[in-house]
């Protein structure tokens, strides 16, 4: 095993796409490293604090066996990034704090946000954090 074992996952409000990750990844990586997941903000839709998981996140990750249907949303501190070997955000470098947008820790990972998306459009952001999340557990020797 490497030396990286936490991996934090980032999004925009930590209630879909980074707690997808975190999930998917826990599960990989079967107890041989570690990840948390937080949002740069805080979610809102209409008008309305987002707090947990909706439910396309919910069932489509329910579909791989996965439930996220307790977690609660976490806002991104400067404490949980130092604490990570590796961090990835999911989200536009320039919408991280300045503390990580130079890290060498950081990885950029293009998928976009599925708020708006119907359960289909979920299905396929899941499917394609879970195949970036199947090359990390490989490239850190963790599968």
């Amino acid at each position: 095993m490497v030396d990286y074992t936490k991996v934090l996952f980032i999004c925009k409000a930590n209630v879909g796409r980074s707690q997808m990750a975190e999930a998917i990844f826990s599960s990989m990586a079967k107890g041989k490293a570690t990840a948390v997941s937080a949002g740069v903000g805080p979610g809102r839709y209409e008008g309305k604090m987002i707090k947990e998981a909706g439910p396309n996140v919910t069932e489509c990750m329910r579909a791989i066996g996965l439930d996220v249907s307790g977690n609660v949303s976490k806002k991104l501190t400067e404490a949980m990034a130092k604490d990570a070997d590796i961090v990835v955000a999911m989200v536009n470098k320039n919408m991280l704090p300045s503390y990580l947008q130079n890290s060498v820790k950081l990885k950029l990972w293009d998928i976009k946000d599925p708020k708006f998306m119907d359960y289909a459009g979920h299905v396929e952001i899941r499917n394609q954090i879970y195949g970036k999340v199947k090359d990390l557990v490989k490239g850190l020797n963790l599968d």
